[in-house]
């Protein structure tokens, strides 16, 4: 991912994808229980705590940090240039915290926070990147406080009429960071195997092309 996003193509990620990061981001932020986010932190007399793992340009933070205003938001992605652009984009908000990290095994496990850290955790077109995704999916849920919740969003895995294996090809020839792409019933599994439970999963349709998906989960 560092290699892909970085330069040029981080710093145009905003146009080129501005349809594409529309519709996933608007599917991911009605996933969300904000009801329950805000209670929870109302309850225990602090503010929210706010993890978006490969946060790109930080366009989903910048959202949830005028949702929930009085959150700590925090950004992880393995890309200094769109860590950049983040930082430029979120640097009026107060309570911003960023890290440069690997989204695998080695990464997750060197992260600065203590377990039950995050009453919100969301992860936005990455899981096609993951080399171990159950491994990162189990590390996360180490850093939910108890109930927290995960929301997982990607671009989906297509069946017929798409000829996906020659379309796949092409996005590695293009991407070579890319792993492999998942079906909801694919990605709801690997969430499981996790220890994560889901609560809601749908699909998505983004454009003609793409189609995607998106689930909550919480910590058990």
């Amino acid at each position: 991912m560092q290699s892909y996003y970085s330069g040029k193509r981080a710093s145009a990620y905003n146009r080129s994808w501005k349809t594409f990061s529309e519709k996933t981001l608007a599917a991911t932020i009605s996933t969300i229980d904000l009801s329950s986010l805000k209670r929870v932190a109302r309850l225990q007399s602090r503010s929210s705590h706010i993890l978006d793992v490969a946060c790109g340009t930080g366009l989903l933070l910048e959202r949830l940090g005028r949702l929930v205003p009085e959150a700590e938001l925090y950004g992880l992605d393995v890309s200094p240039d769109m860590l950049s652009q983040a930082r430029q984009l979120l640097e009026h908000h107060p309570h911003t915290h960023f890290v440069q990290v690997a989204l695998n095994a080695t990464g997750m496990s060197s992260l600065p926070y203590a377990p039950a850290t995050f009453d919100l955790i969301t992860c936005t077109n990455a899981l096609h990147y993951l080399d171990d995704p159950v491994a990162v999916l189990q590390g996360l849920k180490l850093l939910l406080v108890p109930h927290g919740q995960l929301v997982l969003e990607d671009y989906a895995r297509r069946t017929f009429p798409l000829p996906w294996r020659l379309f796949e090809w092409l996005i590695k020839r293009v991407d070579p960071q890319h792993i492999r792409a998942y079906t909801l019933s694919e990605a709801m599994h690997l969430c499981q195997k996790a220890g994560l439970q889901v609560v809601e999963a749908k699909n998505i349709s983004i454009d003609a092309l793409w189609q995607g998906w998106v689930m909550r989960m919480v910590s058990i």
